[in-house]
């Protein structure tokens, strides 16, 4: 008995001390510096895998042995460690870390600090987009960032624009930048297959600005090698925005607006009494304004909502968009849904899984623009006044020269329907002491719907007794991208970071066209119900990319910075003999500020030095320009036949780009004023051209690596914090400036006479200049245009062409002045372009003096007997000449932003967390020498040659939008 009392009693104390030895631990974090809690603060017990974070209030919760040691870390915070020693409530006040290594920048397969990054990068965050008025990722992105042009080709609601890096590195290859969202190459471009001439849809309009955290240009060597054959023209990585570990937060956003084409910029055009008198006739009693029959007030709008939410285990975002836009000229129109989800979820300490997943769905509603006899835009501006719209039985007149536009507008259908999914998974995992292991799956699809239907009550219907086209496009890719890091600190002195990666992409496309005529009658649009099939093809590829990839980084007290990069890619694109193409590139970093001899210079918090230097690659060509090729319909005899259409280029392998930088960040005063200068030297090489070939062979071209071109300049960002106390103005002003340079061509034969404008490719000449005739005036004998004769030969022929023009910018710049007043926020944004010119392309039927187009109004005061003195002649031409280069330079009001931030006293009561209006303008006013009604738009897209020609092109239009955001 007294042996079981005794051990009753040592089992009881035993138990009793295990209890004891855990106690649950409460407590909040603070800063230091401003006495606010801290959310997301690591709280782990020390020599375990134990722990989990702190709320949106600072607050924590674990349990932790009697005798545990806390171990508490935040970025930008030094670590602390605190014994537990039995207490249950531990409250911890955090110091900032006195080694300010900047904001956390994604670059590539991984993430860096600003002030550690030893190359050239750039990067946009969330609140330079979300209040820009035009939803779109080019329209939010115009002038934001050094060195990255954005050139919004036309005022087409949905329409594909323009983007740049550093000036274009190829002649016949891809020019844009690869797109990259959440760490996967998305597809980008345009996919149509009717013909709307500049005005094509962009797959990458598809995503929701306000869906993204960041944007990072990587515009280097060093920076974009991680990327190899795709990375010439620099990589754009889109972040989307995450849960946070916080309560659940929900936003909503909605706005309005109206869209104007400005007055001031419409072309003046002669009314019906001005027409009479040119052409001499004397049609009484119309006076048709054609500009006005087919343009509108247009509305457009903005519904948003998202909702944020996450704890220590789970992080989750959600989104949805609804975007209208209809667009000046009647009867076009943009509609998007877009809606998202990203989720990660922590399945251990060491082990992360998440997704991220997009849908959307657009329609786009268009018209016929340039380069076409069936468009509203140019046939309204091309009819002259005496015309009506209707004949007196009510059907439409089409007694003009070209077809009546308000019947196109009201009758003619042509629409574009896409579905977007864009997704992918991944799992993190963390293991031995520094080493992380991240595999990500992605697939991304685009499928594009394109229908056409002209009927017999417009012109180019009743030409075929009605028209009707039908075409879709399926777009897919399938990738895959593994990556091993390590990371390891010695001493506080030595820092090391090491990946190693292989990434796996299947790309597929598949189109169908189908074109018929002769339908029963403007009641059926549909194929099935036409008579005859004037045209049918389908079309599939396949391509693949395989790749392997590493990089290197070292710092040494954070002061001197080295990066390697090396990358290579296997694309089915390219030759037998040269299918791997490799692309290593090194970068050097000294941050002096961390000297010591620095320590007395207060003023200089930090100043840092960059050089790099790499290869990138080039792969935006045809998917099949290596092999030999054999096509079919060519009959014999009745029976089916194919024959060579393509010989083989074996040897043929990526345009290569050798890059060198140099540059330097400085910041002043706490970097309340900061500088970032950059210069650089590109020279592409093996520039992928057709080589022409002797008749004889039966071949008239061959894809060959034949051409050599550079691109060199200086890229400045300046930021400044003018004033900061309950007034409050900040600037941002961005510069870039980029020559470019035609090095070599096969035999030093130029490509001529490219587009409307004539383009021109010459060697010792920038891409794309106008090579045309100098137009010396008007002899005021005759009236008739003269021009130089270079040659002396007494004739006018194209031995008297040269350099006329120049489509390529001396300079672009960005102005931000934001300022703030207590509740209220100001901003104002300037863009501008300096030094390029615009073949005015419009004016070649509008002021030529020929044919039955309506002029501009100032063709009255054209010559008319001799003596005169003026440059407009009696009857001119339609050469392209130097009388159609206009001065191209601009600069714009691109946006005011007006917002007031209702105070938290009375958002309370109604359960708001934030709440702001705001009024905006987008496009208020352009400053220009240009008389065409933009000096922005090209009618021919993303070309890499036929630049900076205005045909006939729908302007931009001007926009006033109020709105509202609200945050629960």
């Amino acid at each position: 008995m007294k042996k079981n009392v005794l051990l009753i009693l040592v089992l009881t104390l035993f138990i009793g001390s295990a209890f004891s030895q855990s106690v649950t631990v409460t407590g909040t974090v603070t800063s230091a510096a401003d006495k606010q809690p801290i959310p997301g603060v690591t709280v782990q017990v020390k020599g375990t895998t134990q722990g989990t974070t702190t709320d949106l209030d600072g607050v924590y919760k674990l349990q932790a042995p009697a005798d545990a040691t806390l171990l508490f870390s935040y970025v930008g915070m030094q670590p602390l460690e605190l014994p537990v020693n039995k207490r249950m409530m531990i409250n911890v006040v955090m110091q900032e870390n006195k080694i300010d290594l900047g904001e956390v920048v994604v670059v590539g397969y991984s993430t860096s600090s600003k002030k550690l990054i030893s190359n050239s990068v750039g990067v946009v965050r969330e609140d330079e987009l979300k209040y820009a008025p035009m939803r779109t990722i080019e329209g939010v992105l115009q002038g934001k960032a050094a060195g990255v042009t954005i050139n919004i080709n036309s005022g087409t609601p949905g329409g594909q624009n323009s983007i740049k890096l550093r000036g274009g590195s190829s002649i016949n290859a891809t020019n844009q930048p690869l797109v990259v969202v959440d760490g996967m190459p998305v597809i980008t471009g345009s996919f149509g297959q009717i013909g709307y001439s500049g005005q094509e849809i962009d797959a990458l309009s598809d995503i929701n600005p306000n869906d993204i955290e960041s944007i990072t240009f990587l515009k280097d060597a060093s920076a974009t090698a991680i990327y190899g054959a795709r990375a010439s023209n620099g990589v754009m990585l889109i972040t989307t925005k995450k849960g946070g570990y916080q309560k659940t937060s929900v936003t909503l956003s909605s706005s309005y607006g109206w869209q104007t084409l400005p007055a001031e910029r419409l072309p003046k055009l002669m009314n019906a009494a001005q027409w009479n008198e040119y052409k001499g006739t004397n049609v009484q009693g119309v006076d048709t304004d054609w500009m006005k029959e087919i343009l509108q007030t247009a509305p457009t709008s903005n519904t948003e909502f998202s909702v944020s939410s996450g704890n220590d285990k789970t992080r989750m975002f959600i989104s949805g968009n609804y975007f209208i836009q209809d667009g000046t000229v009647k009867s076009t129109r943009f509609d998007r849904y877009t809606g998202r989800l990203n989720i990660d979820h922590k399945l251990l300490d060491n082990l992360t899984i998440g997704a991220s997943i997009m849908m959307s769905y657009s329609k786009n509603d268009r018209v016929e623009g340039d380069q076409t006899l069936y468009g509203p835009l140019p046939n309204a501006l091309s009819i002259p006044a005496i015309y009506p719209v209707f004949n007196p039985d009510g059907t439409y007149n089409e007694d003009g020269p070209y077809a009546n536009p308000v019947a196109i507008i009201d009758h003619t259908i042509n629409q574009a329907f896409t579905n977007r999914n864009n997704g992918n998974i991944f799992l993190e995992y963390k293991f031995l002491n520094g080493f992380t292991f991240t595999s990500k799956w992605g697939a991304d699809q685009y499928l594009l719907r394109e229908h056409e239907y002209d009927p017999i009550t417009v012109a180019q219907g009743l030409k075929y007794n009605g028209l009707g086209i039908e075409g879709t496009s399926y777009v897919s890719n399938l990738i895959t991208n593994n990556v091993l890091q390590y990371m390891k600190s010695i001493d506080k002195t030595h820092h090391f970071e090491a990946l190693a990666g292989y990434s796996l992409e299947k790309y597929a496309r598949r189109n169908t066209y189908i074109e018929a005529i002769d339908f029963p009658n403007e009641n059926f649009e549909y194929i099935t119900s036409a008579g005859t099939i004037r045209a049918a093809s389908a079309y599939g590829l396949e391509r693949g990319m395989n790749s392997y990839f590493g990089q290197f980084k070292y710092n040494y007290k954070y002061k001197y910075i080295f990066t390697l990069t090396a990358r290579a890619d296997g694309s089915s694109k390219f030759g037998k003999n040269n299918r791997y193409g490799y692309f290593p590139a090194a970068s050097v970093a000294w941050r002096v500020n961390e000297e010591s001899f620095m320590k007395n210079a207060e003023a200089v918090s930090e100043l840092k030095l960059r050089a790099s230097v790499g290869m990138t690659g080039n792969d935006g060509i045809g998917d099949f320009a290596s092999l030999g090729l054999y096509g079919g319909g060519f009959n014999y005899g009745q029976r089916p036949g194919i024959a060579p259409t393509q010989l083989p280029n074996p040897d043929l392998k990526w345009e290569t780009t050798l890059q060198t930088g140099f540059g330097f960040d400085l910041g002043l005063f706490e970097d309340r004023i900061s500088l970032v200068a950059d210069l650089y030297y590109n020279h592409t090489r093996d520039l992928l051209l057709d080589r022409p070939l002797p008749p004889s062979t039966g071949y008239t071209t061959i894809t060959s690596n034949i051409g050599e071109l550079e691109n060199k300049g200086i890229e400045l960002l300046l930021n400044t914090q003018n004033i900061q106390s309950d007034f409050t103005w900040n600037t941002s002003i961005n510069f870039a400036a980029n020559r470019n340079k035609v090095l070599s061509l096969y035999e030093g034969q130029p490509i001529d006479d490219q587009g409307r404008g004539g383009n021109r490719v010459q060697e010792g000449e920038p891409t794309g200049i106008f090579f045309g005739y100098v137009c010396l005036g008007v002899d005021p004998t005759t009236g008739k245009l003269v021009y130089e004769d270079l040659n002396n030969d007494g004739e006018i022929t194209a031995d008297d062409r040269k350099k006329i023009g120049n489509p390529n910018p001396d300079f672009t710049f960005g102005i931000t002045n934001s300022f703030g007043f207590k509740n209220f926020d100001l901003s104002i944004f300037l863009q501008g372009v300096a030094g390029n010119d615009i073949f005015n392309g419009t004016n070649i039927y509008l002021a030529s003096g020929i044919g039955e187009d309506n002029q501009l109004a100032f063709m009255a005061d054209r010559w008319k007997q001799p003596g005169d003195v003026t440059d407009i002649p009696k009857e001119g031409d339609q050469l392209k000449s130097s009388r159609f280069i206009e001065n191209g330079s601009f600069m714009r009001i691109k946006s005011v932003t007006l917002g007031y931030n209702f105070p938290q006293q009375l958002l309370k009561p109604v359960k708001l967390k934030t709440a702001r209006i705001y009024v905006s303008g987008q496009n208020l006013f352009t400053f220009t020498a240009y008389t065409g009604m933009d000096p922005e738009v090209n009618y021919y897209s993303n070309d890499n040659v036929v630049m900076g020609t205005d045909f006939f092109t729908y302007p931009q239009s001007r926009t006033i939008m109020v709105g509202i955001n609200l945050g629960l």
